[in-house]
């Protein structure tokens, strides 16, 4: 059988990776000359890092500054999802020069991009963060002022937003309540 130039010159070069690794694979002198393990020490897998997103101020907030952090919620199966199949997210929020309003506290909110759910998170203050669970995959978080701590729905003092990455494809935050404030900012 006869083969082409071409045929052997592919041959050739199809010959060079294999050669490569083995010679990447290859025992130094004095190591022991098993099979080398290309399998990690450990299979556990390290956490990924939270995600942080500098929220949007209203000019009610002043200078003051407002940051959430959310990073995936664990679970004995790795992540965690909702009854519905949304992942989990662990949301922290705090506060920095957040102004004194007699007769109001602070509240944080986490609600479905189109508002037609929302949870209280918890008050807020300049030296307390408030922490929550968020099982959407589209959600906006934000901080308003309120006469109580338990209040079932917000007012409409907001001074700070933020959405989350995953719904910044597509936002109400123009519409409804915050129609009064910047729909978009270059940091979101």
């Amino acid at each position: 059988m006869r083969r082409s130039p071409l045929f052997m010159t592919a041959g050739l070069y199809s010959a060079i990776p294999i050669l490569a690794v083995s010679v990447l694979l290859a025992p130094e002198a004095g190591e022991p000359t098993g099979a080398p393990s290309l399998a990690p020490e450990s299979t556990a897998c390290a956490a990924p890092a939270p995600i942080r997103i500098e929220m949007t101020p209203t000019r009610r907030a002043g200078g003051a500054r407002a940051v959430y952090e959310m990073r995936f919620s664990s679970s004995t199966f790795g992540v965690a999802v909702s009854e519905a199949g949304h992942y989990m997210y662990d949301v922290e929020v705090s506060v920095t020069g957040l102004p004194e309003r007699a007769g109001a506290v602070f509240v944080v909110w986490a609600a479905t991009s189109n508002l037609e759910e929302w949870i209280n998170l918890g008050p807020i203050s300049n030296d307390q963060p408030v922490a929550g669970q968020v099982g959407w995959n589209k959600f906006i978080v934000f901080v308003t002022a309120e006469r109580s701590v338990d209040a079932d729905s917000w007012s409409q003092e907001f001074y700070f937003s933020a959405l989350s990455p995953s719904s910044r494809m597509h936002t109400m935050m123009g519409h409804g309540p915050f129609s009064s404030e910047p729909c978009l900012d270059a940091r979101n």
